[in-house]
């Protein structure tokens, strides 16, 4: 299984790119869709909501009024943090179970808005970020939403920037030409990098043994590293990555393999880990990149 992270900020055409790799053949797990189904009328979340904020926040049918709410959070930094507290854990819990029920060479596509302001991206095997000028989403908005133009630019501001998305971004997609050029570029990605890097990943399959990592992609692939094992990977002179602590007497000679607290030997817990997060062992007892896209080697000592 492959797990991938989508987001960009509105307007950019995250939607057209979700829509299309689910056309492709990906599991779409939607984040927005999950946000509103966690605070559906009846739910724990949206009795958490109505403590929070008061009765103003439900409508006459006993659904959340998300205009009634937006007013109450836009624009109040504490107030937006209290529902973020509220609505992200179970989203995140929803999200969990949905990949977990998925076939085993699936490619779950997780739409995830806020993804880099929520810090998620190494929790994903990739992170694919839609990215458009700031006056072409602007415009898009006007015309397809029929937003004015300066709440458009309210929406866009109130995000995180350019820079905080791409530096979590494995795939940087730009939206400012046609559709059509969209797809052909995902289309690209789907097939020269996604379906091979799933493959590799499920048949414990390194793309390139032996490849050391560019230094471009050495911050995510630490990240990457760091989110599996815990500790902080170092990027060797030789260029290859070594992640300290599973030798004799390491902090992580023995550590815990699940959350259901069975505990195994960490060099073979830390060995499965990192196979499945995207890192399978090579034959020398190292262990290589499964993406296409991005070469690394692994020692951990």
């Amino acid at each position: 299984m492959l797990t991938i992270g989508l987001t960009g900020g509105i307007g950019a055409g995250k939607s057209a790119v979700a829509s299309r790799l689910a056309a492709r053949g990906a599991l779409l797990v939607d984040s927005d869709r999950l946000a509103r189904e966690v605070v559906a009328a009846g739910t724990p979340g949206l009795a958490a909501v109505v403590a929070a904020f008061g009765d103003g926040v439900l409508g006459p049918d006993g659904e959340l009024d998300r205009p009634a709410l937006g007013t109450r959070v836009f624009g109040d930094e504490a107030a937006r943090r209290r529902l973020e507290a509220i609505v992200h854990p179970r989203v995140r819990e929803r999200s969990v179970e949905l990949t977990a029920a998925a076939p085993p060479d699936a490619i779950v596509l997780n739409d995830v808005p806020l993804l880099a302001e929520v810090g998620l991206a190494p929790a994903y095997h990739l992170v694919i970020v839609v990215e458009a000028d700031e006056a072409t989403r602007v415009e898009r908005l006007v015309r397809d939403r029929g937003m004015p133009a300066p709440q458009a630019r309210a929406r866009i501001a109130a995000q995180a920037g350019d820079a905080d998305r791409r530096a979590v971004a494995d795939v940087l997609l730009r939206n400012d030409a046609t559709l059509d050029d969209l797809a052909a570029r995902v289309d690209a990605l789907w097939d020269d990098r996604l379906v091979p890097y799933e493959e590799n990943v499920r048949r414990g399959r390194v793309a390139e043994p032996g490849a050391l990592v560019r230094p471009e992609d050495w911050p995510r692939v630490a990240a990457r590293l760091g989110h599996v094992l815990g500790g902080e990977p170092r990027l060797a002179d030789n260029g290859v990555i070594e992640v300290h602590g599973f030798g004799a007497g390491g902090a992580w000679t023995e550590r815990r393999a699940d959350e259901t607290g069975a505990r195994r030997a960490g060099r073979q817990s830390s060995g499965d880990e990192l196979g499945l997060a995207g890192f399978p062992r090579l034959a020398d007892g190292r262990h290589g990149s499964a993406d296409p896209g991005r070469p690394a080697t692994i020692v951990l000592i």
